[in-house]
C-alpha cells in the first residue's frame, strides 16, 4: 500500500513537471502573411500569455509560417527580418531595435570588456568587422576594448576578439659579421664578389648586386643566398681564425616577432671634443662598423621576407684634422628578399686594407743606442681583407 502512494506521488510530480516545461517552452503556432509585425507581435502575447514590450522603431511587414515553435525562436526570426533585437527582463520581453541614440538603448543591451594579449587596441578595432563600431570603447593605455551591444553581437564580438588576438610568430635572426683575407678567399675558391644578377647555378648561388653612394663615391656590396649549415660555417670561419685568415667581429641571436625590427651593430665608437663657445665644449660619439636593420615577415610555413637595411662604415683616416675633421666614409642600401626557412644570407663588398708593422731584433744587440738599427729590421705587412655578413632567419 506504502509503495503504491509512493508510485502515485512520482507519477503526479513527473506529469506536473511536464505540463510547467512545456508552459515555459511557450510555443507558437500560426501563420503570418504579409501581416505588421506589431499584429504579430500581439499574437504572439495572446497564444502564449507573455507580456513582449516594443519601442516605437518595431515597424514593418513580415510573412511567417510557425508550427509549434518556441516563442524565443519566433522573436528571433521576427527579429531578423526586422533588423530589431529582445531582450528578457524578469518575465516580459522587451523588442527594438539598438541604436545608441535611442532611449530604450540600455534596456537592449550589455556590456562586455575584453583585456587584449598580444595586441593593441588600435589593431583590434583595425581588424573587427564594421558592424561593431558604433558600439565599441577602448581604453590605449590598458589595452581593454568594451562593447554595449545586443547580446547576440556581444558574443560573437568576443568570438572575434578572441581570433584575431593571438600571439605572433617569432623569428631567431642569427648574424656573424666577420673579415675574411682575401688570400683564404683564394684559397678555399670562394669568391663573394661573383653574384650575377641570375645567381651562379653551378656554385648553387642566388645573388643580386647593388650599389651605394657616400662621399666618397660609389661602392658595390652584394647581397647572396645560399642554403649553408651554420653550425659548421661557424666552425670554419672559428677554424680560419686560429689561423689568423679570419676575425669574427660579432655574433648575435636575436628573436623578433613577426613583422618587428631588429637593429644589429658592430664596430667601435671614436669619441670627439667639439669646441663651443667660451669655456663650454661637447663631447660627440661616432659610430663606425657595421648595421643591420633586419624586418622578417613570415609568408608561409617554409618561407619568409626579409627587408634588409645594412650600413657600412669605416674611418677614412684616425687621425682628427681640424681642417677637415675626421673623415667617416658610410655605404647604406636598402632591399627585400625571398627567403626559405634557415636560409642563409650573405652580404660582402667591402674590401679593408690592414696594416701592420713586425719588428724584429737581435737580442742585446738590438737595445743598444745609435748601433741597434744595424740589429733589427722593420717590415710593413699589408694585407687585404673582405668584410663578410652572414644571416639566417629561422622560424621558430
Amino acid at each position: 500500500m506504502k509503495n503504491s502512494k509512493l508510485i502515485y506521488l512520482a507519477l503526479v510530480f513527473v506529469l506536473a513537471f511536464g505540463c510547467t516545461v512545456q508552459a515555459e517552452e511557450h510555443l507558437v503556432s500560426t501563420v503570418f502573411f504579409e501581416t505588421d509585425v506589431r499584429d504579430a507581435i500581439n499574437e504572439l502575447v495572446f497564444q502564449t500569455g507573455v507580456n513582449i514590450i516594443m519601442d516605437e522603431t518595431v515597424r514593418g511587414i513580415i510573412t511567417l509560417d510557425l508550427d509549434d515553435i518556441p516563442l524565443e525562436k519566433a522573436l528571433t526570426m521576427i527579429s531578423l527580418a526586422g533588423g530589431f533585437s529582445y531582450k528578457k527582463i524578469d518575465d516580459f520581453y522587451f523588442l527594438g531595435i539598438v541604436d545608441p541614440r535611442s532611449a530604450s538603448f540600455q534596456y537592449l543591451t550589455e556590456t562586455e570588456s575584453v583585456k587584449l594579449q598580444y595586441i593593441s587596441q588600435e589593431e583590434a578595432r583595425a581588424l573587427l568587422p564594421p558592424v561593431y563600431d558604433n558600439y565599441l570603447r577602448s581604453s590605449a593605455e590598458r589595452d581593454i576594448i568594451s562593447i554595449t551591444a545586443a547580446k547576440t553581437l556581444v558574443e560573437k564580438f568576443k568570438t572575434d576578439v578572441a581570433a584575431i588576438d593571438q600571439p605572433s610568430r617569432q623569428v631567431l635572426i642569427q648574424a656573424i659579421v666577420t673579415e675574411i683575407s682575401q688570400d683564404a678567399l683564394k684559397e678555399y675558391g670562394v669568391n663573394l664578389l661573383d653574384f650575377s644578377q641570375q645567381g651562379g647555378s653551378e656554385a648553387g648561388w642566388q645573388g643580386i648586386r647593388f650599389s651605394s653612394e657616400s662621399s666618397q663615391g660609389f661602392d658595390t656590396l652584394n647581397l647572396g643566398m645560399k642554403i649553408l649549415d651554420y653550425g659548421n660555417l661557424l666552425t670554419q670561419l672559428r677554424l680560419l681564425e686560429s689561423e689568423h685568415k679570419a676575425e669574427i667581429k660579432a655574433n648575435p641571436r636575436v628573436l623578433v616577432n613577426d613583422r618587428g625590427t631588429v637593429n644589429l651593430f658592430s664596430g667601435q665608437t671614436q669619441h670627439l671634443i667639439l669646441s663651443g663657445t667660451g669655456a663650454s665644449s661637447t663631447l660627440e660619439a661616432v659610430n663606425v662598423g657595421i648595421s643591420l636593420r633586419v624586418t622578417p615577415r613570415i609568408l608561409t610555413g617554409e618561407e619568409l621576407e626579409i627587408v634588409i637595411a645594412p650600413e657600412v662604415s669605416h674611418f677614412v683616416s684616425d687621425k682628427y684634422n681640424s681642417r677637415t675633421g675626421l673623415i667617416v666614409r658610410r655605404n647604406e642600401v636598402s632591399t627585400s628578399v625571398y627567403v626559405q626557412n634557415g636560409q642563409t644570407l650573405i652580404i660582402a663588398g667591402l674590401t679593408l686594407d690592414q696594416h701592420a708593422d713586425v719588428r724584429s731584433h737581435v737580442p742585446v744587440l738590438g737595445k743598444i743606442p745609435v748601433i741597434r738599427w744595424l740589429f733589427s729590421s722593420s717590415t710593413e705587412k699589408t694585407e687585404d681583407r673582405e668584410l663578410i655578413v652572414f644571416l639566417v632567419a629561422e622560424i621558430q
